[in-house]
């Protein structure tokens, strides 16, 4: 780099930061107006497009600025000087080649919009789409290196005079995140490929859109991007019907959640200005140059800690708060927990109008800061995209609750997360070692994310080769300790004069028999149902072989299976219990966790229903284990045993199944109607074998 000029540069840049950072430094919330804040603003204005683009990111940043000077810098993100339109018409050709009609039938004179980096201009395709085309202003990117080139000099010189200062502020960190916020929006290439890429993320979904871009009028000076007319925040408020702006609620929920839970690829700045209604209860997303990206360690993190704050489990969510921090030399670990908990007592006590668990999560973050203990850029803006997208929900819905809306989605990614079949070989083969060996679990510093995985299952044929249990007899073993000691219980209890080992004993020699055909299912939890399925019908032929009867091996059998399904219908129903006290919700959430684990998609199929509000709806179109007993000639079996076991599963849940047939009985399909008020009586018919 030059360093005269930049010399130079940065002595002006020095001078104003330094005037405005001693105004800061005296600010008092309480006595002083916004004159300051206005002021530091119009400082970063006078500086140039560099630091609106600071102003910006600041704003962003909470735990850095007051709330007075986070409110004020928002204002950077309207109206800017307007770019003559000759000056437009120049880039524009220069950019697309050729004359601005050889890609436009019009384009308007006129800006729509005008902001630090360039301006929004409509205009027509020769097939009369209306798009938006975004133009950037002339020598910004210069301008813009010009003034990080000086900021970079003035870091290198705090290096030498305070080192140890500045690694306790951060602040080298901040102007690399800063940096690379600036860089990438100059590139409208990159911009492009990131609303493509949420555009991929929703492909299909019912109520966001996402503008089309248009690859051949895009440079990295040019976006051209689908046009797009609706109501901003305000008017829908007004406008829309209670109805429509209930539903419009539960869908930007639902969006949010997607992008900042499931995705991991989400808008950063969802302030109104970014985002449009529609009359049909629809909104679009506008403006991707500021995103984020969280990792699946972060995600994961962030439903344990929000799944913790809700069941009041402070020490618990403080744990996953703080493993995502890095401690600065001055931390204090016990101030950081101090004010966690002080909030967090502050957030149980708060009236529910007052709570807010996105605000609580940034104020939490702030607290970490104050304390010595640094999040990750990803993380901070994570906090303040939701606390801003949180705002949008008030301004629509006060009395709306996002931490209420939210419980069954959450709930239903930590079940789809939780169970994937990979996630659980992983998780179990850090566990068992420490298990079988010591009796203990290791702790949470002892797991590892990444290793080599091939090792790992190389090394579990070696263990079962060694110990006598290859073959697949290890997990045939496990299958058989835990079956057998409810089979055991129920069959000395219903019936003493049986000889119990010889029937367990006949019963695992026929499902040996069975599994040897049963196919390879695409989920953990289908293998697991089908296995199941199988030593059902095994336990049933060794009854029978007893000298039962068939309906005799029936209730045996159901009353094995229940011993079973009970225990596993416990989970559902805690978390459902702790998430939420509306029944229409617990059964929800219950019902969506088993949905996914052990009978989730796509070896299982389901459909929604529509439904009364009391009633939670849904068919089952596909199932392997009525699959598994139709071909082996025991459907009455299925349908006497695994389909009647989910009427005591529903009573167990707080309410009442009806039902009018199951694939087991011939239908295309299992029909599940849960009511949850058991006290509702209704007459229910079944068509064929009554269950």
């Amino acid at each position: 780099m030059t360093w005269l000029p930049h010399t130079r540069r940065l002595g002006v840049i020095w001078w104003t930061l330094f005037r405005e950072f001693r105004t800061l430094r005296r600010f008092d919330p309480v006595l002083d107006d916004d004159t300051k804040p206005v002021r530091f603003v119009k400082s970063l204005v006078d500086l140039g497009p560099a630091f609106i683009k600071l102003g910006q990111i600041l704003s962003t940043r909470p735990e850095i600025l007051p709330d007075a000077y986070i409110t004020a810098l928002a204002t950077l993100q309207e109206h800017a000087p307007e770019v003559p339109f000759e000056v437009i018409r120049a880039t524009t050709e220069a950019e697309l080649g050729g004359a601005l009609s050889d890609h436009f039938t019009s384009f308007g004179a006129e800006p729509v919009a005008s902001a630090s980096l360039a301006q929004v201009h409509r205009a027509t395709l020769a097939d009369g789409t209306a798009v938006a085309v975004k133009v950037q202003r002339p020598d910004i990117d210069s301008l813009i290196a010009r003034d990080l080139d000086a900021l970079e000099l003035g870091l290198g010189l705090l290096r030498r005079i305070a080192p140890r200062k500045l690694r306790r502020t951060n602040l080298s960190a901040f102007f690399e995140e800063f940096r690379r916020y600036t860089m990438n929006e100059l590139d409208f290439s990159l911009e492009a490929q990131t609303m493509e890429r949420f555009r991929q993320n929703f492909s299909g979904h019912a109520i966001v859109r996402i503008p089309k871009t248009y690859p051949k009028l895009t440079t990295r000076r040019i976006l051209t991007m689908d046009w797009v007319d609706g109501m901003r925040l305000n008017q829908a408020a007004i406008e829309l019907a209670d109805d429509q702006k209930t539903r419009l609620v539960n869908g930007l929920v639902d969006v949010l959640l997607k992008m900042f839970v499931s995705d991991g690829l989400f808008h950063a700045d969802l302030h109104p200005g970014n985002i449009v209604f529609h009359s049909d209860g629809r909104f679009t997303l506008l403006d991707f140059g500021m995103f984020g990206q969280l990792t699946g360690s972060q995600r994961d993190r962030f439903i344990l800690y929000w799944l913790a704050v809700v069941q009041r489990q402070t020490r618990r969510a403080f744990h996953h708060f703080r493993a995502q921090t890095e401690a600065l030399p001055h931390s204090n670990e016990t101030a950081f927990y101090d004010r966690f908990d002080t909030l967090a007592n502050a957030f149980y006590a708060s009236p529910l109008r007052e709570t807010s668990i996105a605000k609580v999560y940034l104020e939490m973050m702030q607290a970490g800061y104050h304390a010595g203990f640094v999040f990750p850029a990803s993380l901070m803006l994570h906090a303040k995209a939701l606390t801003t997208a949180e705002a949008l929900l008030f301004e629509l819905a006060p009395a709306a609750r996002f931490e209420q809306l939210s419980r069954p989605y959450i709930a239903r990614e930590y079940a789809a997360r939780a169970t994937t079949p990979g996630t659980l070989s992983k998780r179990v083969s850090q566990i068992l070692p420490e298990l079988l060996l010591l009796g203990e679990m290791p702790p949470q510093s002892a797991m590892d994310r990444d290793w080599d995985w091939a090792a790992t299952k190389a090394l579990a044929a070696d263990f079962a080769a060694q110990s006598g249990l290859g073959g697949g007899d290890a997990g045939r073993h496990m299958l058989r300790a835990i079956v057998e000691r409810h089979a055991r219980a129920v069959l000395e209890r219903v019936s003493p004069a049986l000889n119990v080992h010889s029937v367990l004993d006949a019963t695992w020699q026929r499902y040996d028999e069975l599994e040897a055909g049963l196919a390879v299912e695409p989920t953990v939890g289908a293998t697991i149902t089908t296995h199941l399925a199988a030593l059902t019908l095994a336990c049933h032929d060794g009854l029978v072989a007893q000298g039962l009867t068939a309906e005799q091996g029936n209730s045996i059998v159901y009353d094995i299976g229940w011993s079973i399904y009970e225990r596993m219908a416990q989970a559902p129903l805690v978390l459902a219990r702790t998430l939420s006290s509306s029944p229409q919700k617990q059964m929800r959430i219950a019902t969506n966790l088993f949905r996914h684990f052990p009978f989730g998609s796509p070896a299982y199929g389901w459909r929604d229903v529509d439904t009364d509000p009391k009633t939670v709806g849904f068919d089952c179109t596909k199932c392997p284990v009525a699959a598994f007993f139709e071909k082996n000639g025991a459907s009455d079996l299925c349908v006497q045993t695994w389909c009647a076991l989910d009427y005591p599963l529903a009573e167990k849940w707080g309410g009442r199944l009806a039902r009018t047939g199951t694939i087991a009985m011939g239908r295309d399909h299992c029909d599940f109607r849960w009511h949850t008020d058991p006290s509702e009586k209704d007459e229910i018919h079944h068509e064929g074998t009554e269950i």
